[in-house]
This record gives C-alpha cells, structure tokens and sequence, in this order.
C-alpha cells in the first residue's frame, strides 16, 4: 500500500525539479542576455546624442574657431549641455579642442562642484605628437565615439566615474578643411544607473512571468503525467498484484497506442499465457496423477521374494515405467517383473509409457512365453509409433518359483544386475534385442538362469540412475551400484532402494533430476 504513494510523488516530484530546473537555467539566461543588451542600446544611445549634440553645435563651433574665442567655445559647450541636459542622460566631464596640426586650443574640465577649471597639462603650444584616436577622426573626416567604458577619477578624494569619449570634426564651410577636433569625455553613469532600473524593473517582471509560467507549466505536467504514465503504470501495478495473488481473469484496457498502451497490451498477453500455463499445469497435474496411478500402488507379497521399487520423475509426467505381473496357474506361483524407459519426456513419453503398459497386460493375460509376449507387444506398439520416431526400451524378468530359475528378454534396455553374496560378485543379465516400436518383425530371444538361491539379489534400473551428474559433470556409473548392492546386500529390498536413492542425491549434491529415476530390487528370500 505504501509502493503507490512512493511512486506517485517520486515521479512527480523529479518531474517538477526537471521543469523548476529548466526554467531557473533560462531565467538566468535571459537576464544575463537582456542585461548585456541593455548595456550595449544604453551607449549607442549616448553615442547617438553626443554626434547629434555636438553636430548641433557645429555652425557655432565653427565661428567661434575663426574669431579664436575658445573660452567662449567650451563654455558654450558647457552651457549647451546644461541646458539639454535632462534630455541627454549623460554629463560632460571635460573638453578638450584641437586643431588640425594637433595642438591643444583648450582642454576644460567640470568638478564635481560644478566649477570649470582647466586641469594640469603636460602639453605645450605648438606642433607635437598626434594622439591616436584625434589622427582617426582627421584621416576619416567623420564622428568617433569610443564606447568602451573606462573609470575616470576627477579629483583627488572623489570616486572613479565610468566615462566614454566622443570626438567631432569641424570642417570649413567653404572649401571643408578640417579646422579643429573637440573631444568630449562623458560621463555615462546616470545612463547607467537608468539602465540598471530598467534592468531591475525587467527582472522583476521577468521572475514573476517565469514564476507563473512554472507553476502552469508545473501543474499541466503533472496533470499530464498522472494521467499518461502514472495512473496507467499504477493500474499495471495493481494488476500485477492481482495476478500475484492468483487472479488470473485479470484485464487492463489499454490507454493509447504509446509505449504505455503496448506495455499494457504486452501484460494482457502475459496474464493470458500465465492462465493458459495455469490450465495446461492442470491438465499435466492430473496427467500425473493418472500416470501414478498406472504403476503399482503396493508392492507384491510373494513367498520367497522380497521385491520393492520407486520410481522418481524429473517432470510432472515421465517415459520411465515398472509393472509386477502375478500368474498362479495349477498351483504354480510365478510373478513377472517389468521394468522400461521411452525415449524424451513429458506428455508424449507418458502417452507412449501407457500404451505399451496396456499392450503388455493385455498379450501377458493369454499364454505365451516371455520372448513371444515381447514380440506381439513391439508389433502392435511399432504399428503406432513408427512415424512419430519415438520408441521404448524395456526388460521383462518372469520370476519361475517352483523351478528356482529366471527367464528374461532385453528390448534394447540396460541389463539387470545379479548379485550372489555367495560370490560377492555383481554380474549383468544380458542378451539380444532392440527397443520396442523400431522393427515390427523382430523376433525377441528368451534368456535363463537356473539354480536361484537365498540372498541373491536381482537390480533393474533405468539410465537416469548412473547416467547422473554432479555439479562438477561427473557421472555416477554402475561401479558405484554395485557398491551399494554390496554394501547393503543384508537389507530388505525396500532398504537398498532407499539407500541408493539416498547415494545418489547426495552425489547430486543438491542438484536436480534431469532424468526420470526407476528402480527394482527383487531379493531371494530364504523360504524360496
């Protein structure tokens, strides 16, 4: 219950720093760009008013040149300045006039007090070096103004004051020889100080629309997301909780076709497999029950024999298969143990592994001996499964009480193994065959032992005894068998089944089965 808020406010809460982020960086951006603008519109318009003040000036400037009356010249520049000066956003530090040859007619100041006063020149009249910017505007013939801003300090005691300068040409009317060049240094920080209220007014409004266009923008996301991803990725979530409780009739209706909707689309699919997985393990479950129920339910009591098997699948259905048949005809007991192993696994294997026990019960009930009940078995069974490639192995072992002896038929089985603690020797039953449902034609040969005495001992077992590996890929084999038939030959049949099941799993060493497990024990007894 806790997974839905946590995730609802996760993502809701890294979508809005996402957005708050974004509009933060290009808050920053903007005021950073819109003050550099400001500041670059500010000095172009004091640039355009000092051409425009000073070309004003130019008829005056130019009379007052020829009469030589520059006192009158910067004070008119002065006065002119003072007068306009509410208009212009900027204040004339100092003038400075020279003529065409580069000698400085007059250089005034303004003090902060308002005074105009001439400052300290190093210059002298008469012909001297020409400076760099008065030489542009003579070899131009046109207005400069040097907008890089520099700090300028007045007077001892005052503070530095950002200025720019702007120079002027005056020309003759007649003929436009350059007359003189004033130089006007200005004094931008009123220009300044009202750029910086327009900058503060603009950021103002800037913060509060980036604020508001946030919160929308904020908002209308989350509204968006919840109803795009995070409700449909919740109904998802709640689904799947249902599905893990075992409620497989669940169904989301998808939202759109985008990557949420196919998502969805894809868990629809998925609960639909795990339903049809569901009923297909039901099916395989009863399949398994009926299978257990076509092997023995109990062992058979027989004077003189012990006899006990187990049979251990590694899927739900198996090819492994074990019967014990009992005949007692006049008098004579007899008890026929099969044991066999069809080919893959699962509900194929099982089918065939209940076929052939039908077929086996069916031509067992009428007379015959071992190899022609094998025979008529394998042609019916061949007839059924010669297309499909499947087939069976199997080894049938008629028990004859009365005349101490066995009679066997391999059908391509592995052979059973004989135990005589006489001996203590382990010795194979072999003989001739192939597997059942291979050659319909196939004549299967009887095999005999005589002379059965107490305390021997008869194993039959399917592959998937010693062919199981370990962890490291080793393989259990008949040695190990053997040993344990040694080992254990005191024990009642039912014993050593159990203890080699138990050597094998801890061979295993926890590992699982990778092939159905059967295994026979069928030990002479002393009343035999």
């Amino acid at each position: 219950m806790n997974s839905r808020p946590r995730f609802f406010s996760n993502i809701a809460v890294q979508a809005a720093l996402i957005i708050v982020g974004l509009s933060v960086a290009s808050l920053i951006l903007s005021i950073t760009i819109y003050r550099g603008s400001m500041r670059e519109i500010a000095l172009k318009e004091v640039e355009n008013k000092a051409i425009i003040f000073l070309s004003a000036l130019e008829t005056t400037v130019r009379r007052l040149m020829m009469e030589r009356d520059t006192k009158s010249l910067v004070e008119l520049i002065q006065e002119r300045a003072e007068l306009i000066g509410p208009n212009l956003n900027f204040a004339i530090v100092a003038v400075m006039v020279r003529d065409a040859d580069g000698r400085v007619i007059e250089h005034k100041r303004r003090n902060p007090d308002g005074t105009i006063s001439e400052p300290e020149r190093s210059e002298v009249e008469g012909p001297m070096h020409m400076p760099e910017d008065f030489q542009a505007v003579i070899d131009t013939g046109k207005p400069m103004v040097k907008r890089q801003v520099r700090a300028l300090k007045v007077m001892e005691g005052q503070p530095e004051i950002p200025v720019i300068e702007a120079f002027y040409p005056v020309h003759k009317r007649q003929n436009g020889e350059l007359m003189a060049v004033i130089k006007l240094v200005i004094n931008v920080k009123q220009t300044f100080e009202l750029v910086h209220q327009e900058y503060q007014k603009f950021t103002r409004n800037v913060v509060l629309g980036f604020t508001l266009a946030t919160f929308l923008l904020t908002v209308g996301s989350f509204i968006f997301i919840r109803r795009r991803i995070i409700s449909p990725v919740l109904s998802l979530h709640a689904g799947a909780d249902r599905v893990a409780s075992g409620d497989l009739d669940t169904f989301i209706t998808p939202r759109g076709r985008n990557e949420i909707g196919a998502l969805t689309r894809s868990f629809n699919k998925m609960v639909d497999g795990l339903r049809q997985r569901e009923q297909m393990q039901r099916s395989l479950e009863v399949a398994k029950e009926v299978q257990q129920k076509l092997l023995p339910q109990a062992m058979p009591v027989v004077a003189g024999l012990d006899i006990a098997g187990k049979s251990i699948y590694c899927d739900e259905t198996g090819g492994d298969y074990f019967d014990f048949i009992e005949f007692d005809q006049d008098g004579n007991q007899r008890i026929d143990v099969v044991i066999g192993d069809v080919s893959g696994h699962g509900i194929s294997s099982a089918l065939l592994m209940a076929t052939a026990r039908a077929f086996l019960r069916q031509r067992a009930a009428l007379p015959g001996s071992a190899g022609i009940i094998m025979s008529d078995v394998n042609r019916q069974l061949t007839r059924d499964v010669a297309a499909t490639g499947s087939f069976m192995s199997m080894f049938y072992l008629s028990i004859d009480k009365p005349g101490k002896r066995v009679r066997w038929v391999r059908a391509g089985h592995d052979p059973a193994m004989f135990y005589d603690p006489q001996t203590d020797t382990v010795v194979e039953l072999k003989g001739p065959g192939i597997a059942l449902g291979v050659d319909e034609d196939f004549r299967f040969e009887e095999n005999l032992r005589e002379h059965l005495c107490p305390g021997q001992i008869i194993l039959l077992g399917t592959d998937g005894i010693w062919e199981a590996r370990d962890p490291g890929g080793g393989m259990f084999g008949k040695d190990a068998v053997r040993a344990v038939i040694r080992e254990h030959h005191g024990l009642d049949a039912a014993s050593i089944v159990d203890r080699l099941i138990e050597r094998l799993t801890e061979f295993r060493e926890g590992g699982s089965v990778e092939d159905d497990i059967t295994l026979i024990v069928v030990k002479v007894g002393s009343e035999f």
